[in-house]
C-alpha cells in the first residue's frame, strides 16, 4: 500500500509539471508576441509625388516654375527607420501622384524614390530621396510630405 501511494504521488507531481510546463509556454508565447512595423495592421500612409520645372519666361524676364503630378513613379517602404535596409515593399503613383501603403501596425518607417539626375556626357544616373514616418496609433491615416522632384 505504501507503494501505491507514492506511485500516485508521482503521478500527481508528472501532471503538475505537465501543467506547468504548459502555462510557462503559453505565457512565453504571449510575451513574445510584440508585433514590429510591417504588414498586417490597420493603418494607412498616403501621399503624394509631384515633379516641377523651370523655364526662362522672355516675356517676364524671370523663371517660372510648373508643377505636375507623376505617373507611375515607383515609391518603396522598408519597415524600419534604418535607410540602409533593403525596401518591404513598394507600390506607384496613379495619375494623379497619389500612393499609399495600407494594412501596416504601429512603427517606424522610412518612404523613398528616386531622382532622375542628369551629369556631364549625358550619364544619368538616379539618387533617392527620403521621409521617415512614425505610425504611434492604430487605425490611423498618415500623410506624409510631398515629394516634389526637379525633372
Amino acid at each position: 500500500m505504501k507503494h501505491e501511494k507514492s506511485t500516485i504521488t508521482f503521478w500527481n507531481l508528472l501532471k503538475m509539471s505537465k501543467k506547468t510546463v504548459f502555462l510557462i509556454s503559453v505565457m512565453l508565447f504571449f510575451s513574445s508576441c510584440e508585433k514590429v512595423a510591417g504588414e498586417g495592421g490597420t493603418s494607412v500612409i498616403n501621399g503624394k509625388v509631384t515633379y516641377f520645372t523651370t523655364s526662362y519666361n522672355a516675356q517676364t524676364s524671370m523663371m517660372d516654375t510648373s508643377y505636375y503630378p507623376k505617373a507611375g513613379k515607383d515609391i518603396y517602404i522598408i519597415y524600419s527607420d534604418n535607410e540602409d535596409d533593403i525596401f518591404n515593399d513598394k507600390t506607384e503613383t496613379d495619375w494623379n501622384g497619389n500612393f499609399h501603403f495600407q494594412y501596416l501596425r504601429k512603427g517606424d518607417y522610412t518612404l523613398y524614390t528616386y531622382v532622375d539626375s542628369l551629369v556631364v556626357n549625358s550619364v544619368n544616373y538616379d539618387f533617392p530621396v527620403f521621409r521617415h514616418l512614425n505610425i504611434s496609433e492604430n487605425n490611423s491615416t498618415n500623410i506624409i510630405e510631398d515629394f516634389i522632384i526637379l525633372k
